[in-house]
């Protein structure tokens, strides 16, 4: 990954594999990631929640380059 060129083999050390893929998100392709996610046959490691109204301050994290894991944008509470 960009952010992280050395995450496959930090992965490795830690005993997990870790893969990387870029996609254009259709609905069949997000069912399926979704059906994955819930079966726990993928998991996905988040580094930091923002509020929407600070992705501007996520942008710049990302940016920066030394993200671990996803950078998620919470739209609402619910």
């Amino acid at each position: 990954s960009g952010s992280w060129p050395g995450y496959a083999d930090a992965a490795a050390a830690a005993g997990v594999r870790a893969t990387h893929y870029k996609v254009i998100p259709d609905g069949d392709a997000l069912a399926t990631v979704a059906r994955l996610l819930e079966s726990g046959s993928i998991r996905v490691f988040v580094d930091r929640v923002f509020d929407l109204a600070d992705a501007a301050a996520a942008h710049a994290e990302l940016e920066r380059g030394h993200t671990r894991g996803k950078l998620v944008l919470r739209v609402s509470d619910d």
